[in-house]
């Protein structure tokens, strides 16, 4: 698992024409790791020009170039990941994926990021806190630390839910805003949306 704490710098080198052209000969000679990753703004997805990119691109991108290796990033199905890395069609994952309860499950590089859950709401909802979710719609994305959290209700602070939906990263966003559901637990990054003011925090959890 490419989870490693990373330092990246900004480096300004001066090439010559002739050195710069070394250097790709050389770049493109480096053996190529097939990191699998889903879509998951702003970690991951894909630009206009259907490439790559985000923040977990240029991570392993860098990582990856210490190390003398390519990376080639491949949009995967989540959900498959463990699969997909034990039959070889790729080398390894990368995401925004709990290490608790997984030390097994993989070899891992280690935590590269640190981040929280919390349950977002419309702001005109009348859930303040999270023991208002209790009877209600909670819509969760697969195979998720939010969804083992409401599914197991370890946490006595976890209120027993009418429903919990499990649903694919952008429907979420799509059910919230249709309001088919009371709320949607989400990473914290979900500030970074287009309208970061649609969406409200309740109670944090501390996970």
């Amino acid at each position: 698992m490419i989870a490693g704490i990373l330092l990246v710098g900004i480096i300004a080198v001066t090439l010559t024409g002739c050195k710069h052209t070394d250097s790709s000969k050389k770049e493109t000679e480096k053996p190529v790791i097939t990191l699998g990753s889903d879509n998951y703004p702003p970690y991951n997805y894909l630009n206009e020009d259907g490439v790559p990119t985000g923040i977990d691109v240029e991570l392993a991108t860098e990582a990856f170039k210490r190390m003398g290796y390519q990376v080639d990033v491949v949009q995967i199905n989540w959900e498959k990941k463990k699969e997909l890395v034990e039959s070889g069609e790729i080398d390894c994952i990368m995401g925004c994926f709990s290490m608790e309860g997984r030390l097994d499950d993989y070899r891992w590089a280690g935590p590269y990021i640190a981040s929280r859950q919390v349950v977002a709401v419309n702001e005109n909802s009348d859930i303040y806190k999270l023991s208002d979710l209790e009877g209600k719609n909670l819509a969760v994305q697969f195979t998720t630390k939010p969804e083992g959290i409401f599914l197991n209700r370890m946490d006595e602070r976890i209120p027993k839910l009418e429903n919990l939906i499990s649903l694919g990263h952008r429907e979420l966003i799509y059910t919230l805003e249709e309001m088919r559901q009371d709320g949607t637990s989400l990473k914290i990054i979900e500030k970074y949306l287009d309208d970061p003011q649609k969406y409200l925090e309740v109670d944090d959890l501390g996970y």
